[in-house]
């Protein structure tokens, strides 16, 4: 039982070891600002350099500063907001400084000497612990399907057109239509109407045949008196 528990002892120390040895050769070291620790060109600098960087457990701050020129304190986050550093954590006045960074959470560093610290001369840093299982980001829920619309089924007979009647009246389209009736101006004449005509133009020319032989008998009997 006991040669048992040594064993594991001696496992949990070993993989604690390679653990640790792990974590220092993957670390890294960072110049903070990739330029001198000195007042910023603009007050949000450090924060925003910050920012864009994602630091470990292991990792290490390299502040670099002269001494006669800058220092760096660790304070609360407290003191962080409002520049102060009546309760300092860490004072380091010689550089430049090296800052190990061994557990996660966030960190606060200024600088103290005359309003540095107003002007923009801070930093505060956030750690991860690479071991920590990240939450798993949710699942984007499936959008909907699209619902499909079945086409409307066409009726099994189309309703045939009304029938327009003829004007000239109801028969069948496969007889011919009824001939037209002959207008009254279209009638041949009469015959009572033809025969009255031609009969008064015959007593017309006898009268004149009658006169025209008096007028020569009467004209005959002067010359030869």
């Amino acid at each position: 039982m006991a040669l048992q528990r040594n064993s594991c002892v001696i496992f949990l120390s070993f993989f604690v070891a390679a653990t640790y040895y792990l974590d220092e050769s993957n670390s890294l070291e960072y110049r903070v600002g990739d330029s001198v620790w000195s007042i910023p060109p603009y007050p949000y600098f450090y924060s925003d350099w910050s920012s864009a960087h994602l630091f470990y457990m292991a990792d290490s701050l390299v502040f670099d500063f002269k001494t006669e020129l800058s220092n760096l304190i660790e304070v609360a986050a407290l003191d962080y907001r409002n520049c102060s550093a009546n309760n300092p954590i860490k004072i380091l006045n010689s550089g430049p400084a090296t800052i190990l960074l061994k557990e996660a959470g966030v960190f606060y560093f200024m600088c103290n000497l005359s309003n540095y610290c107003d002007l923009g001369q801070k930093i505060s840093i956030i750690v991860h612990n690479p071991h920590a299982n990240s939450p798993p980001s949710p699942s984007p829920s499936p959008s909907p399907l699209p619902t499909i619309l079945s086409p409307t089924p066409l009726p099994s007979s189309l309703p045939l057109p009304p029938t327009v009647s003829s004007p000239a009246g109801n028969w069948n389209r496969s007889e011919s239509p009824p001939a037209p009736m002959p207008s009254t101006s279209d009638q041949a004449p009469s015959p009572t109407t033809d025969l009255g005509h031609t009969i008064g133009s015959s007593n017309s020319c006898s009268g004149k045949e009658s006169n025209l032989a008096f007028v020569v008998y009467f004209v005959s009997v002067w010359i030869l008196f």
